[in-house]
């Protein structure tokens, strides 16, 4: 077993066939800048909440700066991201100093529609 620091958790990528095929939509939501930890009324971009059906239908944000690319029209619908990458980051106990969780994170260029 090897064991992962936190450098080297920044290298790790997950394949998007990891996600499955036919994720669909099911939100969209802003991000927001954050300041010294303090949330800003600043949206830097929108995340789309998909359904992953390689990962036990468990939901996956994909944030994508910028403007909002699609509406509540397309929830249920099959979506694909251009550039998608997906890694991975650890959620931590402050208590017991250990790794509590391994989370995903995903970002991508664009998204579209595909129907569905």
């Amino acid at each position: 077993i090897m064991k992962l620091t936190n450098e080297m958790y920044k290298r790790v990528i997950v394949s998007i066939e990891t996600l499955g095929n036919d994720t669909r939509l099911c939100d969209v939501r802003p991000y927001y800048e954050y300041i010294d930890g303090n949330k800003t009324d600043k949206i830097l971009g929108y995340a789309y909440v998909i359904i992953c059906p390689g990962l036990l239908y468990s939901k996956v944000d994909v944030k994508i700066p910028g403007s909002q690319l699609l509406t509540p029209d397309s929830y249920g619908h099959i979506v694909q991201f251009a550039n998608m990458h997906v890694s991975i980051y650890p959620t931590y106990s402050r208590e017991t100093h250990t790794i509590t969780a391994v989370n995903l994170r995903a970002t991508a260029d664009d998204v579209t529609d595909i129907g569905g």
